[in-house]
């Protein structure tokens, strides 16, 4: 009979986690490290007084321009065009030029675009490549409720042409 060596395989056979199982807590943590900042609930709090001032919601899109020209999309990914659409969506709002929205979808689009301008948010816009993760991830969250009303908003800009 063959005597056989222990195997390197016993001490290696612990179960480990799945990396899903990590990444999901992980990204719950962070998601809720978000929605509960004061940034998100300052952002939140801000809308409505930004929605009745159309000199706040004039500002609030030259500062969303202006911060769109300077940041990576990379964060944005498929959420970049209706990042743009909520920004032009501002303007037209702000012009008088759309109103067909409920309020509540106008309030969360509002602070959303708030808390995406806002430099001092969970975290920084300085710090490259997560600086923008954040905003992205609010800007993905507003877009869960109000994709239906900037599609239409979009249909809209389309017919002008």
């Amino acid at each position: 009979m063959k005597k056989s060596k222990p195997s390197s395989k016993t001490s290696r056979s612990k179960p480990k986690a799945s990396p899903e199982v990590g990444t999901k807590s992980k990204s719950a943590v962070s998601q809720n490290e978000i929605t509960q900042s004061a940034a998100f609930r300052r952002a939140n709090a801000d809308a409505e007084s930004y929605s009745r001032d159309p000199r706040r919601l004039r500002k609030l899109f030259e500062d969303a321009v202006d911060k769109i020209n300077h940041i990576p999309r990379g964060p944005f990914a498929d959420t970049w065009p209706y990042l743009m659409a909520m920004i032009r969506f501002i303007r037209a709002y702000h012009r008088g030029e759309y109103r067909d929205i409920s309020a509540q979808n106008l309030l969360t689009i509002v602070s959303a675009i708030i808390y995406f301008v806002s430099p001092f948010d969970v975290i920084p816009d300085w710090i490259p490549v997560f600086g923008h993760i954040d905003d992205a991830f609010v800007i993905s969250l507003a877009l869960k409720s109000v994709r239906g009303d900037l599609d239409t908003f979009m249909a809209w800009e389309t017919s002008k042409v």
